[in-house]
């Protein structure tokens, strides 16, 4: 790969951005939409077990309690398995640059520093010398090989004087 005038080498995107946004509002809405259903089926069965009305009040703060622990829950497994993690990739003559969506923000790592890119199933890893690692998000698998391959050819390059 040739350097560019901002000698820049290579931009990889795993992942679209639109198409994480969407996915991320998808998971939202679901986990919001179950953790609501379950919310309002606890608070109907404890209303209606109750001899009287005054009762079913003490179970509402439970009820919450128990939806909001779900919410966080499905939320935090569905973002932690597939959103979380960087989407785009651009090697530069000297530095990698690693872009996160959720939360958004901008990882950089010296070449030197990085130690091998590692292909998993629909993610990929980075290791550095230190032993830190960073993961991408979910991705097709051919953006992953494609980044993967793109990585060792950036890798090798580094150990040439």
């Amino acid at each position: 790969m040739a350097l560019g005038e901002s000698g820049m080498m290579a931009i990889y995107e795993l992942v679209s951005t639109s198409g994480a946004m969407a996915a991320f509002a998808v998971f939202l809405s679901l986990s919001l939409g179950i953790s609501m259903v379950l919310y309002a089926l606890l608070v109907r069965s404890a209303s209606r077990r109750a001899p009287f009305h005054g009762e079913s009040a003490i179970r509402v703060p439970v009820a919450a309690l128990v939806s909001t622990v779900t919410f966080g829950l499905l939320f935090g497994a569905l973002y932690a398995t597939t959103l979380r993690g960087f989407h785009r990739v651009e090697l530069l003559e000297d530095q990698v640059r690693l872009y996160y969506l959720f939360p958004a923000h901008t990882v950089t790592l010296p070449r030197l520093e990085l130690t091998q890119a590692e292909r998993g199933r629909g993610h990929l890893r980075l290791r550095t010398h230190e032993g830190a690692t960073y993961q991408s998000a979910l991705a097709n698998e051919r953006a992953v090989l494609e980044t993967w391959e793109g990585l060792n050819a950036y890798l090798g390059c580094a150990a040439r004087p």
